[in-house]
């Protein structure tokens, strides 16, 4: 495939730069970051803290904040100056991103699928995956290799799902979803209750819905209820190895960052964002907007909004001063050590007057 070439002036007006300083007619293939970018690259700098980088990057054009639109571009580099240099390079990824792939929509004859399974037209189903019984896919959708489509399922409409996904009987996907690979839908979720024999399994008889354009990256796994439903809703965006636990309820919109833990019964509120690494209490609830900072540990229902930190989480506030106690007491403590110090001198000059 040809390689997409494009002039530092047609990327400034791309991205509503307000000035170019250097070759406006110097040409880049691509983008990457300041530490790996090559003379043909575009990069950026967000910040002045990086400005070393900025110096010795070999990047031939680079977009750079506003408040350093004074910067003068080193011999062979060309600067764009705009507002916000982050989002603008979001932008221009774009512009050099592959092409987006495509599926034959065909069934492979190394798949295997049921014959009572209904199978809408226009759909890829790629080698070795499976489709079991009474199993529904929708218009559109891809079911790459070596996926496993249990009994009673039903995806949706262009929904791609990649390879090695388990979507256990009976689950739910909605519309124009993506499920990386390795993730596991309507495994049986962690139930046991302590008897004189040990732990006794106790039956996972729900489902777990995964509603429309929701994402969920490679490694993770949604649980099985134990009655009802695990739901996640609409326009979730779930990372990699992300842990969603037996009927819980995931929010609209809200954000599952990697490696977090959603215990079961918690209930996620429209719009929260979880950390990396956060943990959620099951039974509680956390308000629409909660956000969660990673690693946290989340013991207790929030407020709409609320900004949480720490082990427990608390708010921030609270997280902070906390933190600073030990540390005022530590100056406390070393001036009274100094007064105590020159009280004794000033005994010592006072006695030694009188003497």
């Amino acid at each position: 495939m040809e390689a997409k070439v494009y002039t530092a002036a047609q990327l400034a007006e791309i991205v509503g730069a307000s000035a170019v300083k250097g070759n406006p007619e110097a040409e880049v293939s691509g983008v990457d970051s300041l530490r790996l970018a090559k003379e043909n690259n575009v990069s950026f700098l967000g910040s002045v803290k990086y400005l070393s980088q900025l110096q010795n990057s070999k990047a031939g054009v680079i977009l750079i904040p506003e408040d350093m639109a004074d910067q003068e571009p080193a011999e062979g580099k060309t600067l764009i100056v705009c507002a916000h240099p982050d989002k603008a390079f979001g932008k221009l990824c774009g512009l050099f991103a592959p092409a987006t792939l495509t599926y034959e929509m065909t069934i492979h004859p190394t798949a295997y699928v049921h014959p009572t399974a209904k199978i809408a037209p226009n759909v890829h189903i790629g080698a070795n995956a499976v489709v079991d019984e009474r199993a529904e896919i929708g218009e559109g959708a891809i079911i790459r290799a070596c996926a496993y489509i249990g009994q009673d399922c039903k995806i949706g409409e262009k929904t791609v799902i990649h390879p090695n996904v388990s979507i256990m009987h009976a689950c739910i996907i909605g519309k124009r979803c993506i499920i990386h690979a390795g993730t596991t839908i309507g495994a049986d979720g962690f139930g046991y209750t302590p008897s004189f024999k040990g732990l006794l399994k106790v039956p996972q008889n729900g489902i777990v819905q995964i509603d429309d354009d929701v994402e969920i990256g490679a490694n993770s796994a949604v649980d099985r209820a134990r009655f009802s439903k695990t739901w996640v809703k609409k326009g979730v965006k779930i990372d990699n190895l992300v842990q969603v636990g037996h009927n819980v309820i995931v929010g609209e919109s809200s954000a599952l960052i990697g490696q977090c833990g959603i215990a079961g019964s918690a209930v996620i509120g429209r719009g929260c964002s979880i950390g990396g690494q956060a943990g959620i209490n099951g039974h509680i609830e956390l308000a629409d907007g909660t956000q969660v900072i990673g690693p946290s540990a989340v013991q207790k229902n929030t407020k709409p909004g609320e900004s949480l930190l720490g082990f427990p989480a608390e708010g921030e506030r609270e997280f902070l001063e906390r933190h600073m106690i030990p540390r005022k007491v530590r100056r406390l403590t070393d001036k009274v050590k100094e007064l105590e110090e020159l009280v004794k001198k000033l005994q010592e000059q006072l006695n030694s007057k009188e003497g």
